[in-house]
């Protein structure tokens, strides 16, 4: 089953360290969408963290729906 996770941080590629530190994937387990890229502002005032959203298959099968009569 496919599930994702989003993290942060100062820079996207720090986001995605980030997540798969939390995961303990490597990073051809995953894939990324980058959500905000961030930004540093003035003197760090009005800065703004990188934003991504990891994938990743966490080998589970999708359930399957039961059907009931009725």
């Amino acid at each position: 089953m496919i599930r994702s996770i989003e993290t942060t941080g100062k820079t996207k590629e720090l986001a995605i360290r980030a997540a798969l530190e939390q995961l303990k994937l490597t990073e051809d387990d995953i894939t990324y969408e980058i959500l905000e890229l961030g930004r540093s502002g003035f003197l760090g005032i009005g800065a703004v963290p990188a934003r991504v959203r990891v994938s990743y298959d966490d080998g589970q099968s999708e359930p399957t729906p039961v059907k009931t009569r009725g």
